[in-house]
């Protein structure tokens, strides 16, 4: 084999190589609950719904305490109150996307006046 076409049989073991990684990432922010009521059955059921929709797994952590984001119990769990600080974290191939939406949503009061 020339030296060309070891050149190409290692550039596609490569290639073929890190297509069977996982190559995820993860991303997180911190954000604050700043709706009157917090959060409570109706807000966190629209982080779930929301983070649902997305591939990536969540989590939401409020004083060390860490919720799975697509489960509403978890977070509820959390008992996040009306300036609680809350790390939004997302691991998989649209980490960003998960976490930017489920801040904007946060931000937003969650629909609420």
């Amino acid at each position: 084999m020339s030296l060309r076409g070891k050149a190409e049989a290692i550039s596609l073991f490569q290639i073929a190589f890190f297509r069977g990684l996982n190559l995820t990432k993860m991303v997180e922010k911190e954000v604050e609950i700043v709706n009157e009521v917090g959060l409570h059955i109706r807000p966190a059921s629209m982080l779930v719904e929301l983070a649902n929709k997305f591939k990536s797994n969540v989590w939401i952590e409020k004083d060390g305490q860490e919720a799975n984001g697509k489960s509403i119990m978890s977070i509820l769990l959390l008992c996040a109150e009306k300036g609680s600080k809350i790390n939004i974290k997302a691991e998989g191939a649209d980490a960003t996307e998960t976490v930017e939406a489920l801040v904007r949503v946060v931000k937003d009061r969650f629909g609420e006046e």
